[in-house]
């Protein structure tokens, strides 16, 4: 048997990694319902925030430039695979395309709800708050709700 090629590797722990958010957003929604999931998305966000300040550390995002948030996670794609693109963008938004997810199958196969992006990606949305802290995502498109892509979009109150 050959040795595993470091696509093989990454594709293993991003399954694994999705079928822990699985775990903890299910457990937490049985258990606690809305405020629980209310709770997690919290603790995600602050994580987010602990991202973010590495990555501004870091130089790969930047104060003030929303579009830096496109550079730190294209970043991150041979580490993660999530395949991205710039989408539109103003001074007060900036939308994030996802056009490949490496945890939907996971997801999927796993019964999570349709709506567990939403609180695992308030890890991104404090990412972006780094950026600029005046700003909140959300995800108008997302294929856990049946889009064949996901918009991720920083938009400032």
């Amino acid at each position: 048997m050959s040795d595993p090629s470091a696509d093989d590797v990454r594709r293993a722990n991003m399954n694994t990694l999705a079928a822990t958010h699985v775990i903890y957003v299910e457990a937490i929604r049985r258990l606690m319902g809305d405020e629980g999931l209310k709770a997690i998305g919290e603790v995600n966000r602050l994580h987010g925030l602990k991202l973010g300040k590495d990555g501004i550390e870091q130089g790969s995002l930047r104060k003030g430039d929303l579009r830096s948030i496109f550079d730190f996670f294209d970043g991150a794609h041979p580490f993660f695979g999530f395949e991205l693109s710039i989408g539109t963008s103003t001074d007060k938004s900036f939308n994030l395309k996802v056009t490949y997810c490496p945890w939907i199958e996971s997801f999927k196969t796993q019964d999570a709800g349709s709506d567990i992006c939403e609180h695992v990606t308030k890890i991104d949305e404090g990412i972006g708050q780094v950026v600029d802290p005046d700003v909140s995502m959300s995800i108008p498109k997302c294929m856990m709700r049946g889009d064949d892509h996901c918009i991720y979009r920083w938009e400032k109150e």
